[in-house]
């Protein structure tokens, strides 16, 4: 790979307005300008996502209307020319170094590159307590390395030769199909690293009904993909440990410094809460549906006989 590759930044967009400030983050990258190359995959039906990529020369714009964004991010990368394929998300803030900290990871010889992913609050010290909750534990780039050779495409750049070894992202997954590709590159030999240095800035969810939300995308979606990889048990019901109190959630709180003050530290308490719970709630609700799902199944079946 040249030592200054062309870079071609991967954004997934789905009626999102911080796509502009997302783009004029992108605009400002210390990496040679003439050497980026930005694609806008349309995910959704908001004309001001066009408007908005229409207005800054030389960002290409892609229709994917179908499916999730994983499927937005592979049309992006078939009309790509980008020896590198950056990807980050449009409610992300990549810092000015972000791609030069990452190519000069690949230049070293990783294949793959896990950047910092900073979670950050409307209000460090007063915040919801969802968005105290996602600022100790949204993110783990650095744990997801070093246990699976995992990576989040909030910040996640690659090479071409990787990316096309691997194959696309299964588009059929609504979640975790970035954790996945980069699981599938793994096996094939290929090589995660963690950068701390390539950092992208990311809002922090701020309210329970998007932390349910998120739940449910997550949890189903793992199900999800041990159904599409032959795994025909049904959904798993909570682990027991799940039903009890989160008591380390003191020992964390005070150990955080992403915590600031009292305030923040009562409120990632009640988030830690909330989370255990309705994880375990969630985690039953697809447990039940997937099991009535069966029986429909093979009442159907053994009517049909």
């Amino acid at each position: 790979m040249h030592a200054r590759p062309r870079v071609s930044v991967v954004v997934p967009v789905r009626d999102d307005p911080r796509l502009s400030a997302c783009l004029d983050a992108l605009a400002r990258q210390s990496y040679p300008g003439e050497l980026i190359e930005v694609v806008v995959a349309d995910n959704g039906d908001d004309p001001a996502v066009r408007e908005v990529v229409a207005a800054r020369p030389g960002v290409r714009y892609v229709a994917e209307p179908a499916g999730g964004s994983y499927t937005a991010r592979n049309a992006a990368v078939l009309v790509s020319t980008g020896e590198v394929l950056a990807f980050t998300d449009s409610d992300c803030l990549p810092e000015e170094g972000w791609l030069e900290h990452a190519v000069r990871a690949l230049t070293k010889g990783a294949d793959i590159v896990a950047g910092r992913v900073a979670v950050y609050a409307r209000d460090a010290s007063r915040p919801h307590p969802v968005e105290a909750y996602e600022l100790v534990h949204a993110f783990p780039q650095e744990t997801y390395v070093a246990r699976s050779g995992a990576s989040v495409t909030a910040n996640m750049c690659t090479t071409r030769a990787a990316f096309d070894a691997a194959g696309p992202f299964r588009s059929e997954l609504y979640s975790g199909a970035d954790v996945e590709w980069a699981q599938r590159a793994n096996r094939l030999g290929l090589r995660t690293v963690y950068c701390a240095d390539a950092v992208v800035h990311h809002p922090a969810r701020d309210s329970y009904s998007a932390l349910r939300t998120k739940l449910r995308r997550v949890i189903a979606g793992r199900h999800e993909r041990d159904v599409l990889d032959g795994h025909d048990a049904p959904a798993p019901w909570p682990a027991l440990r799940s039903l009890v109190p989160p008591l380390g959630a003191v020992r964390r709180a005070r150990a955080a410094q992403q915590l600031v003050g009292p305030r923040a530290r009562a409120a990632f308490l009640v988030g830690e809460v909330y989370h255990r719970y309705v994880a375990a709630w969630v985690t039953t609700e697809l447990a039940v549906r997937d099991r009535l799902r069966r029986r429909r199944g093979a009442g159907a079946g053994a009517g049909s006989r």
